[in-house]
């Protein structure tokens, strides 16, 4: 390599490492070496995750599908077979949908296919990190509005930032890290003011009251994201989806996505879900009871706070320096999310809707050291 190039090569290095990261969460392992104890020990709260349905009832769905892959062959076929389903269950045509490696890379993809230079990402603070990472990776200028102090969205803060500059609009509902829905007459008056597209990601939704996918049939420049990760217990396979207008969603499938994006268990494993969706749903019912147990039993410990949630987390402060909180509760075995100060919130935790025995011993854990 010749100067020239090194130079080249040194700068363009250094530019990628003002970005932000995405910093992966502590592991088991690590937790389980910190705190002394076996692997499988470690109570694991920091991802939500959704431990309701059984490993081995997912392990068999996994099961009819490798015997009926073909890992030779590229998985054209199954595309179409899984967008038809998946417009069946979100009340749509199959042209609405578009496949993707995870709502994270649709995400991005949107983002790539629409912006440029002089646009603008506009999002909402606290709220999911892929989104000013994806920007940042883009050089795209990212705006962030606050919440309100009662974690609702400032709709008139965002349209104000935006005047002047077309862009993307992305909102996060139910938000991650407040974990509430917003109300749908705030959100709606976002699609039909801004200058732009809005992207709803609604990753957590089947764990709230309701979606809001149905308008994406009268407002053209909205577009929704969904997930097989969260509600359906598949975080492991990497299977998500957008839901658009059919103009919108053709072009990103056609023109922007990469072929074959889904490998050929993700497309299938799907399929598996949505034929017995009800056995999902009863997993999703009995994880929001869990969840109001959860808050409730919080709310009793001195010195906690803890915030209604419509998704599989729950969002809550500590009086003692959540850090130390934090590294107690590792040492205890247990692994929550840090999360820091939201607006006007101290030190703020997030922890994941275990199962039962999961969030007993994290409740133990939290009240002999709060």
């Amino acid at each position: 390599m010749n100067s020239t190039s090194e130079n080249w090569l040194q700068n363009r290095l250094k530019e990628i490492r003002f970005f932000i990261k995405y910093v992966k969460p502590e592991s088991v392992s690590d937790v389980a070496l910190k705190a002394g104890i076996e692997p499988k020990r470690v109570i694991k709260l920091n991802q939500n995750e959704n431990l309701f349905l059984s490993r081995e009832f997912l392990l068999s769905l996994i099961g009819e599908v490798v015997d009926e892959i073909d890992p030779r062959v590229y998985p054209k076929e199954g595309e179409m077979k899984l967008r038809e389903s998946l417009g069946r269950y979100v009340g749509l045509t199959s042209d609405c949908i578009t496949l993707g490696n995870g709502s994270d890379q649709i995400i991005d993809l949107v983002l790539r296919t629409f912006l440029r230079k002089d646009d603008i990402a506009v999002s909402i603070t606290p709220t999911y990190s892929m989104y000013e990472w994806s920007a940042n990776h883009l050089g795209i200028k990212y705006l962030e509005i606050p919440l309100k102090e009662d974690f609702s969205l400032d709709v008139e803060g965002i349209l104000e930032s935006s005047k002047g500059r077309e862009g993307i609009c992305v909102i996060c509902s139910p938000n991650n890290p407040t974990s509430n829905q917003f109300e749908q007459d705030d959100v709606v008056a976002l699609i039909e003011n801004f200058p732009g597209i809005v992207l709803l990601d609604e990753a957590y939704v089947e764990f709230a009251k309701g979606s809001l996918v149905r308008f994406v049939k009268k407002h053209e420049n909205l577009i929704v994201t969904r997930t097989f990760s969260k509600a359906f217990g598949l975080a492991g396979v990497r299977a998500g989806y957008a839901i658009a207008s059919p103009e919108i969603s053709t072009t990103i499938s056609e023109y922007a996505q990469l072929p074959y994006s889904l490998n050929c268990i993700a497309l299938r494993l799907p399929l598996k879900v949505l034929d017995v969706i009800e056995k999902f749903k009863e997993s999703i019912e009995r994880l929001k009871e869990e969840r109001e147990r959860l808050i409730k039993r919080l709310n009793t410990i001195k010195g906690v706070k803890a915030f209604r949630s419509d998704a599989n987390f729950i969002l809550f402060t500590v009086k003692k320096p959540y850090e130390e909180v934090f590294d107690e509760l590792l040492s205890r075995g247990v692994l929550v999310r840090k999360i820091g100060t939201v607006l006007n919130l101290g030190g703020c935790l997030r922890a994941t809707v275990g199962l039962p025995y999961m969030n007993d011993s994290f409740i133990e854990a939290l009240t002999s050291i709060s």
